[in-house]
C-alpha cells in the first residue's frame, strides 16, 4: 500500500496525464481520513460506470488506484445509479492536496495551477471540464458550454482562462433544483464556445485523453 501511487509525478508536473487527473480530482475528487485519529489521508475519485472505464485508464498512470462500486441512493433519479469509486491511501499525496486547496474547493485552485506549467494547464482544464462541465449541442443552434459547482464558487479562474482565451461573454448564475441551490458559469455563443474546444481539445485526437463523449459534442458545431 505504501507505494501505490508514484508521488514523484506530482511533485514536478510533466505530464499531460498528472495535469489531467489533477483536474479530475478537482470537479469529483476530495481527501479526507478513516477516522479522527487516522493520519493517512484517502483520496477518492467518483465517476459515473461508463465514464470510469476511460478514468481509471489514466488515474494509472499515477499508480495502483483501488476501485469499488455503490448505488448513488441519495439522487433524485427514479432509478439509482451505479457509481464507481476509485480510492487510493496516501499521506505524501494526501498532504500534497490539502497544501493545495483541495479540501475548500470553493476557492479558485491558483495555488495548484501555480505547479503546472503553463502548456500543460489545458489537460487540467480537460480533467475538470469532463468531471464538472457540460455541454450542449443542439441542431437548431442552442449551444452552450458550463461549469457547474457549490452555490458559493469562486468562478474567478475560470473568468482568467476565458479572458486568456478571449472568451468575453459569459453568465455567472444561481440554480436552484431538488438537489438544492449550486452555481454555474456558462457560455452560449458559438464563437466562444469554438474558442473553448480549440483551447482545450487541441490534440484530443492524437492522444485520447479524456472523455471522447464530451469530445465528440463539439465536431456537430
Amino acid at each position: 500500500m505504501k507505494n501505490r501511487i508514484k508521488f514523484s509525478l506530482f511533485e514536478n508536473i510533466k505530464d499531460k496525464e498528472i495535469a489531467y487527473i489533477l483536474g479530475l480530482i478537482w470537479a469529483d475528487g476530495h481527501v479526507s481520513f478513516a477516522n479522527n485519529s487516522s493520519k493517512t489521508p484517502i483520496i477518492k475519485h467518483s465517476a459515473k460506470e461508463d465514464d470510469n472505464i476511460t478514468f481509471a485508464k489514466i488515474l494509472k498512470f499515477s499508480g495502483d488506484w483501488n476501485n469499488f462500486t455503490t448505488k448513488n441512493v441519495g439522487s433524485y433519479a427514479k432509478t439509482p445509479k451505479t457509481i464507481s469509486i476509485n480510492w487510493v491511501s496516501s499521506r505524501e499525496f494526501g498532504e500534497f492536496l490539502i497544501k493545495n486547496q483541495y479540501r475548500n474547493k470553493i476557492e479558485s485552485p491558483n495555488s495548484i495551477l501555480n505547479l503546472i506549467p503553463n502548456e500543460l494547464q489545458q489537460y487540467w482544464f480537460r480533467g475538470f471540464f469532463d468531471g464538472d462541465g457540460s455541454v450542449t449541442i443542439k441542431s437548431k443552434g442552442h449551444h452552450s458550454i458550463a461549469f457547474t459547482g457549490h452555490e458559493k464558487q469562486d468562478w474567478n479562474f475560470i473568468v482568467e482562462l476565458f479572458k486568456s482565451i478571449d472568451i468575453i461573454n459569459y453568465r455567472i448564475r444561481i440554480i436552484e433544483s431538488r438537489g438544492g441551490k449550486s452555481s454555474q458559469i456558462r457560455v452560449t455563443n458559438k464563437r466562444d464556445i469554438l474558442k473553448f474546444e480549440n483551447y482545450i481539445y487541441s490534440d484530443f485526437d492524437e492522444l485520447q485523453l479524456g472523455l471522447l463523449r464530451k469530445r465528440i459534442q463539439f465536431k456537430s458545431l
